[in-house]
């Protein structure tokens, strides 16, 4: 860095942490991780959700599988010397 931004760096004031608006973020915070903890947990709870889940999870793997599959396939076939 310059010498004059160095100088200009060195003359801003030292910050003094507020601490009523650190509890008051940290009510805030607490408040908004409590309300996500609710729906995530209305959201578990659910058994039509799970079940769907549990369906679709190997259809994607398999499907994935199957395309990288055909990926390795094709570039062996574009690549292979004849």
């Amino acid at each position: 860095m310059s010498e004059p931004l160095i100088r200009l760096l060195a003359e801003l004031p030292a910050v003094v942490p507020n601490p009523t608006r650190a509890d008051q973020i940290r009510r805030i915070c607490r408040a908004r991780l409590a309300q996500q903890m609710g729906r995530a947990s209305s959201k578990r709870t659910s058994a039509h959700h799970s079940n769907i889940a549990e369906v679709w999870r190997p259809v994607v793997a398999c499907l994935g599988v199957a395309y990288l599959t055909e990926v390795i396939v094709l570039a062996l076939r574009v690549y292979s010397p004849r």
